[in-house]
């Protein structure tokens, strides 16, 4: 059985078929070599075979068809499954079926890879390690990032308590809307000293509202306090006083035209900006503030030259346990008018960490935070150790990300402790001396606020200036600290945004969010110039319509905020003249039904296209739940195998990689590794892990449209080729043919006007004949010698085309082994290429091996030369033959043979073994000093410098015995 097998190999194997399969000649395959196929299987009916006998191929070497494409092949020749084909049908199958498909693609693409379990090139186990890297840190800072974000939102909620501040900073709010005079009526300086008398000064110092008339006991009376002095909205006590600082400036050239200069003279607002405080004590009575206030109106404190006015506010919560730093800008515009806007309003705790369980969640985002500047620097410090060229592999997009995270949290919480340095320690020192229980004192002993002489009989007015001037520039920098570190705090938000998305990309399900946005992102940023073309000329048509009268369009910052916002009321435009009324309606709804509906919904479009697109690709992968299950089943196989960075550092080493050859083996890569002793089932792990990791990724080739789009070009081209080579080669024939049928037209016409003259002489002497038989004769041997003439030409005719041809013939056999010669020269020179290639890739792991046995030579003679002087080692020699020297003499004083002898021999054999570990530790010494005589130790077992002197020395002991 085993005898037939192997003939019907040898009989498909040698059938012309497979050469054309092999070259992907579909189109070539005739049924003269199906029925050559049919004959190879010796079948009883030579026009019929059973499909059962074609299965028998996929047992046959050189077909050049894998299993499933001869399973097709039958498949496609067997249509009516009744288990025979006839050779019809088997062509039809072959050229015509699935398999002919198969083998088109295969001639456009090329076979694909095949994969083995036991090896990989190092360019496939590179490329899953990475991929596989990636993966795991990815999704194993999933959790890091949960954990990080977690920590510092709870920091952040403990320590910023937004919702208590957003309550302190709404009091000064509510105090400035409501009075007999509201804020928004003032409309210049006049308008504001009103405000500040009717509103400002009733609503935050209300000192009309202590009755002084109560039993000041407090057991009747406990609320006789309340409100208490300087308190605004009766919780929020006032430190110290208020400041009015405003803001003047020094004056400068008008920009104007010459005709103006004489009444501009000066522009009374320009030019350096400097800062004039006036102090507002709350202990004084409002007399005193009133009269203070028409002074400075009186003298013009407020004149042309301010720019601005700044009322500052500190208070203290103790409900709370919180400062607020609370600042009202009042603006004189170059223009003429006033408007005012709520300045920096900024609460902030006076301890951050009154309770150190507060400290928990901080010290929890610093040890997570160094977790992952720790996880990083095992990274990047292998990367480093390879030079520049593994710097540029490691930083990576999401590894320059895990860096600008670690910056900016460190950062964070730098500035955040430099926050808590000042409201802990610097403010609390300034407000130390702060005479404000004095003052208070005073009041209540009065029994009514103090005059201007009783106030600075309690302090000194101008130190008490001086000391709250302090304490407001110790204010404003707390505050800029707490709004720096708040403003740090924003963006960490979005570092660890974007550390989320990196997390997501471990998860084929959580990663169609950042390739849907990858995916979209080309035709988003093509999309959105056209959109900010667009909108920017509706934002400029809104400055020009509508910026002289609405103050949101009377900048372009402001313009495209409020075109996107899409404020535009009735009032705006109501006001307008009919025909410009017009124009904005229709300014309005073209943006509307443009910007609003058409291009927003493109937008979406275009989004939800790439989603799609993305998740149909992505199929049904695993959960994230059976992703974690399998990584901690993959981390407990893997737990004592070397560390896949490290690997990937080593094996990409430029300069000294690990495993410089192209094919990886299990054997090749543990011996690469021999060094970190790495276990065979970490490289079986890593070599099938890889294969099929390479396998899975080679996809099966299947054609697309434009794939079909371009074969139907290709054959069109190569059948217009065919057509202009075919001309060509026509014109050659028909040239050739002309030149020739010129010259055999002369000869026939010759011929022919030579048979018309025989045939006219044949008719003459006809005639003739008749009347004289011996003309007869001549006439017939005249006619013969004609007749040999034909012949010869005839002859001389065939002759040149014969010697032509051969001339050909010959020709194409020159050329052809030409050819030949060629063809073998360049496969003998590829074949030498090849065998000096295999010698060179021998020689290196021939000295690839010897120089691992020298590190391990090196390192043990390290070992055994510890603590050990070889340079005590060279007058060893001297000393034996001077020991020699000494037996000799006491052998001739001793007199008994059997003990010289004795003595002789004893000594000898320790010599022996002196001398031979004197000349292997010289010898290890030196060879760890030169590597040609590492190399000459490694080749021979014993050194032939001191096996000369050994042998040496036993001749001279030997001497000497004899």
């Amino acid at each position: 059985m085993e005898a037939s097998s192997e003939s019907l190999n040898q009989r498909v194997s040698r059938c012309l078929l497979w050469e054309k399969v092999k070259e992907g000649h579909v189109h070539l395959i005739t049924a003269e070599d199906i029925e050559e196929l049919f004959h190879a299987f010796e079948v009883y009916d030579p026009d019929l075979i059973p499909t059962s006998e074609l299965v028998r191929l996929c047992g046959v070497d050189g077909t050049h068809l894998s299993a499933e494409e001869i399973a097709d092949w039958i498949k496609d020749s067997d249509k009516n499954g009744t288990g025979e084909a006839s050779i019809e049908d088997v062509h039809r199958g072959i050229t015509e079926g699935s398999a002919a498909f198969a083998l088109v693609k295969r001639a456009l693409f090329g076979e694909e890879k095949e994969h083995k379990i036991t090896e990989c090139s190092i360019h496939d186990l590179l490329h899953w390690m990475h991929y596989e890297y990636d993966k795991k840190s990815k999704l194993w800072s999933l959790p890091e990032t949960l954990f990080l974000f977690a920590a510092f939102v709870i920091s952040v909620v403990l320590h910023l308590n937004v919702w208590e501040a957003f309550k302190s900073s709404r009091v000064y709010t509510v105090a400035l809307t409501y009075g007999d005079f509201a804020l928004e009526w003032a409309v210049d300086r006049d308008s504001l000293w009103v405000w500040l008398d009717e509103g400002w000064l009733r609503n935050v110092l209300r000192h009309d509202m202590i009755s002084f008339a109560r039993d000041p006991d407090p057991d009747k009376d406990p609320l006789y306090t309340n409100p208490f002095p300087g308190r605004v909205l009766k919780e929020h006590q006032i430190v110290g006083a208020v400041r009015f600082r405003r803001w003047y400036a020094v004056g400068a050239e008008c920009m104007a035209s010459k005709m103006w200069k004489d009444l501009y003279p000066a522009c009374n607002m320009h030019g350096e900006f400097k800062p004039d405080d006036w102090y507002v004590f709350y202990h004084e009575k409002r007399e005193v503030i009133e009269q203070q206030m028409e002074e400075r109106a009186r003298n013009f404190w407020l004149d042309d030259h301010t720019a601005f006015l700044d009322i500052q506010t500190l208070s203290y919560n103790a409900h709370q346990a919180m400062f607020t730093l609370g600042t009202l800008r009042v603006e004189f515009r170059d223009a003429g008018y006033m408007i005012h806007r709520e300045g920096m309003k900024e609460s902030f705790v006076d301890s951050p960490y009154y309770n150190l369980w507060f400290a928990l969640p901080d010290l929890l985002f610093v040890v997570l935070l160094w977790n992952v500047l720790y996880a990083e620097m095992k990274e990047a410090i292998p990367a480093a150790m390879n030079g520049l060229d593994g710097i540029k592999d490691y930083l990576k997009l999401w590894n320059v990300i895990d860096w600008i995270t670690i910056a900016f949290g460190f950062t964070t919480v730098s500035f955040w402790m430099v926050f808590v340095l000042k409201v802990s320690g610097e403010l609390p020192e300034v407000l130390a001396d702060l005479p404000s229980v004095a003052l208070d004192l005073a009041v209540f002993t009065n029994r009514s606020y103090l005059t201007a002489e009783e106030f600075d009989g309690v302090v000194d007015r101008l130190g008490f200036e001086t000391q709250m001037s302090e304490i407001f520039r110790c204010a404003e920098e707390v505050a800029e600290s707490h709004v720096l570190a708040r403003r740090f705090i924003f963006a960490y938000l979005f570092m660890l945004m974007i550390k989320f998305f990196k997390a997501f990309g471990s998860n084929d399900r959580l990663d169609v969010v950042i390739q849907t946005i990858t995916g979209s992102a080309v035709d988003v940023a093509h999309f959105a110039i056209a959109f900010a073309l667009v909108f920017i000329c509706f934002a400029g048509a809104g400055i020009l319509l509508l910026g002289t009268t609405v103050e949101g369009y009377h900048t372009i910052a402001s313009a495209l905020y409020f075109r996107w916002a899409e404020t535009v009321s009735m009032t705006d435009i109501e006001g307008f003249e009919p025909w410009l009324q017009v124009l904005a309606y229709f300014w309005f709804f073209s943006y509307l039904s443009l910007m609003s509906i058409l291009m927003i919904n493109i937008l979406v479009g275009l989004i939800f296209e790439a989603y799609g697109r993305i998740r149909s690709a992505a199929g049904e992968p695993e959960t994230l739940l059976e992703q974690v299950g399998e990584a901690v089943e993959n981390l407990k196989e893997t737990a004592n195998f070397l560390d896949m960075w490290y690997l990937i550092c080593e094996l990409e080493d430029d300069d000294f990689p690990a495993h410089p050859a192209e094919l990886v083996t299990i054997r090749s890569l543990k011996k690469a590794f021999s060094k970190d002793r790495m276990t065979k089932q970490n490289a079986e792990y890593l070599i099938e892990s890889a294969s099929r990791f390479a396998k899975k990724e080679a996809k099966r080739l299947e054609l697309s449209v434009s794939d079909g789009v371009r074969m139907i070009g290709q054959t069109r081209t190569n059948v217009n080729k065919l057509l202009v080579l075919s001309e060509q080669v026509n014109a050659m024939l028909k040239k050739f043919h002309l030149k020739h049928a010129n010259e055999t037209s002369e000869d026939w016409l010759s011929m022919y006007g030579a048979a018309q003259q025989e045939i006219q002489q044949e008719a003459v002497t006809k005639s003739v004949e008749e009347d004289d038989p011996l003309a007869a004769t001549v006439r017939q041997k005249h006619k013969q010698e004609v007749t040999q003439k034909k012949v010869s030409r005839e002859e001389l005719m065939l002759h040149r085309m014969r010697s032509r041809f051969s001339d050909m013939v010959t020709m194409t056999q020159e050329q052809s082994k030409l050819l030949d010669w060629i063809s073998r020269t360049i496969n003998e020179r590829q074949e030498s290429i090849m065998d000096k290639d295999n010698w060179g890739r021998q020689k290196a792991v021939v000295l690839t091996d010897r120089c691992e046995k020298i590190e391990i030579s090196i390192g043990k003679l390290s070992e055994c030369l510890k603590g050990v002087d070889p340079s005590q080692l060279r007058h060893m020699p001297d000393k034996l033959k001077e020991l020699a020297r000494k037996v000799h003499a006491w052998q001739v004083e001793d007199s008994r043979p059997s003990s010289r002898q004795d003595h002789m021999k004893m000594l000898q054999n320790q010599m022996d073994s002196i001398s031979l570990d004197v000349a292997q530790i010289s010898a290890h010494a030196k060879a760890k000093a030169d590597i040609a005589q590492a190399l000459q130790h490694v080749g021979s077992s014993e050194s032939p410098v001191f096996t000369q002197s050994w042998t040496g020395f036993t001749s001279f002991g030997d001497g000497e015995q004899s």
